[in-house]
């Protein structure tokens, strides 16, 4: 059906559609006809929009058109838009698992502050985001800033590298980690031997006992404690009458070992949680803490020592070995001492002391440092017998 003209205006003609006049925009541009539907309710309207296609001819858009790019400008953001999704959220745990990273940081830090940060943002596109946004909603946050800033990061740098994400567009990238103050700036840090002592006789659970053993008298890492009940670390009962009664050997990946000493409560407890073969996590252990704490202020008598009693945080219990040895610690050195590993090495003829080490290491049973550290509790069971059970149990873990 052909158009209603009805008459002309400065752009081109006018029709009608339906009782309506419709502005129609008619003109040669760059040896073609161009023929513009305005989308208007008046002439001035129309004389508007002449104005702006004579402006630049080549780009102009009616309104109509306008709307429509924006609209698929809108649904092609929405579709690449970059959220903190749970589904994301999930991913990205999960790679980190599969990274070897700690139960513990992947849940409590990387996790757990990462959600935080999922709520605060509400579904924004992290491309929009800017850096002042993201400080802003720091400093709204009272605590962790070192582990909320850490969380944030590792989510983007894993979403550059799955290719969801550029450089250009993370607005993480110029967010600094801030640099950690020292602890003893803060607070003091760590224990004293007697407040470990009355926590340990007030923890009903064997596994938390024989977890903070192993921390108080090996200062070993929570990873190293997982390691030996996962069965991952090499348990070898020494018996030397220095009083070393094993060693526990943990495997690095780069090829050297790392082998401790122990007494014989350490090693039997080492042995015990390498025969149930799952680690205390931190969550019930924490937990368990708090609860000999509230015990041990219940008994307390006036209220400055109720002030005194102190959580222990399993954490800083390697930085109060730290401490211990160099105050009232013994080094203990194996019977048979054997060859500083450097003199070996020069008989060997070997220029380096690394290669000397590849094979010394492993049959050295390293010096042990005794502290004057009590761990008692009354359902404890004797040492000397508890460690000649518990062999015959581990033997198949320790082959």
């Amino acid at each position: 059906m052909g158009a209603n003209w009805v008459g002309t205006w400065a752009g081109g003609r006018v029709r009608e559609v339906d009782g309506k006049s419709v502005w129609v925009i008619e003109r040669r541009v760059l040896g073609g006809r161009r023929v513009l539907t305005l989308g208007v309710a008046s002439e001035r309207e129309a004389l508007a929009e002449l104005a702006l296609f004579e402006r630049d001819p080549g780009t102009y858009r009616t309104r109509k058109q306008a709307t429509q790019d924006a609209t698929e400008l809108a649904e092609k953001a929405a579709a690449d838009a970059v959220m903190l999704t749970p589904e994301l959220h999930r991913e990205f745990i999960e790679d980190a698992r599969k990274e070897g990273l700690s139960k513990d940081y992947v849940e409590h830090v990387l996790g757990n502050y990462l959600a935080h940060w999922g709520v605060a943002l509400a579904g924004r596109d992290l491309r929009g985001v800017t850096l002042l946004e993201l400080k802003k909603l720091l400093k709204g946050w009272k605590s962790a800033e070192h582990h909320r800033i850490v969380a944030l990061k590792s989510f983007t740098s894993w979403l550059r590298e799955e290719g969801k994400l550029h450089r250009s567009n993370d607005p993480t990238l110029d967010l600094a980690v801030p640099q950690a103050k020292p602890e003893k700036s803060v607070r003091t840090k760590g224990y004293s031997m007697a407040e470990v002592e009355a926590v340990y006789a007030e923890i009903s659970s064997q596994l938390l006992r024989d977890t903070l053993c192993l921390r108080a008298k090996a200062s070993m890492h929570d990873t190293e404690i997982a390691r030996v009940a996962r069965g991952e670390a090499l348990l070898k009962e020494v018996n030397d009458p220095c009083g070393i009664k094993g060693t526990v050997t943990f495997h690095h990946k780069r090829g050297d070992d790392h082998v401790v000493s122990l007494d014989a409560q350490a090693f039997a407890a080492a042995l015990r949680l390498q025969a149930r073969k799952k680690p205390l996590t931190r969550a019930p252990a924490l937990l368990m803490l708090k609860r000999a704490a509230k015990r041990l202020r219940e008994k307390c008598e006036t209220p400055e020592e109720t002030e005194k009693i102190r959580v222990i945080e399993p954490g800083e219990i390697r930085h109060s070995f730290s401490n211990w040895a160099s105050e009232y610690g013994v080094l203990v050195r194996p019977t048979k001492q054997g060859l500083p590993v450097e003199e070996v090495a020069a008989v060997m003829g070997h220029r380096s002391t690394k290669t000397t080490r590849t094979f010394y290491k492993r049959v050295l049973v390293p010096p042990m440092i005794q502290l004057p550290l009590e761990l008692a509790h009354p359902e404890d069971p004797p040492i000397a017998s508890r460690t000649a059970d518990l062999n015959d149990s581990n033997e198949k873990s320790v082959a």
